[in-house]
């Protein structure tokens, strides 16, 4: 099982990997800074945002829905949701 966090950064280094980008290169091509995508990466960041999420999807060609049709996505914890 997996948490959202660990979900998106296994897609995100699994296209990386496929389409052999660099951390800067990624950063480059979603106009995000090099430290945003490698504390994304990294898993720095809890909850990254869905502007940053939807920029890394195009910058690989994808839509939101194809960035999230991928096998790290099918087993996410079912995490409570925090009321105000």
């Amino acid at each position: 099982m997996h948490t959202m966090q660990e979900a998106i950064r296994l897609r995100i280094t699994a296209l990386m990997n496929e389409h052999n980008y660099s951390i800067s290169e990624l950063a480059r091509r979603a106009s995000l800074t090099q430290s945003t995508v490698n504390d994304i990466v990294k898993g720095k960041v809890k909850n990254p945002s869905m502007q940053a999420i939807f920029q890394i999807a195009e910058a690989f060609s994808l839509s939101i829905s194809e960035f999230t049709d991928h096998e790290s996505f099918k087993e996410i914890e079912k995490q409570p949701m925090k009321s105000n």
